[in-house]
C-alpha cells in the first residue's frame, strides 16, 4: 500500500504563535526549530563586544 503524506504549510502567523523562548525559522512553508545559542558562542561574542569589534566590523551577530 502506497501512502502519500500531506505536508502542512506553515505561515508567519504560526511562527508568532510559538511559546516565548521557542526559536524557529520559516523556510518555504516549513518550520525549522533552532537550538538556543551555546555558552561558547555567547562568550566569544562578549569577548569581541568588549574589544569593540562589533562597532568596527559592523557584524550583526
Amino acid at each position: 500500500m502506497n501512502v502519500v503524506r500531506e505536508e502542512e504549510i506553515y505561515t508567519m502567523k504560526d511562527i508568532y504563535a510559538l511559546p516565548d523562548g521557542e526559536r524557529a525559522e520559516l523556510i518555504d512553508g516549513a518550520t525549522y526549530y533552532m537550538s538556543p545559542p551555546s555558552t561558547k558562542r555567547q562568550r566569544v561574542l562578549n569577548f569581541w563586544e568588549q574589544k569593540g569589534a562589533r562597532k568596527r566590523c559592523g557584524c550583526y551577530c
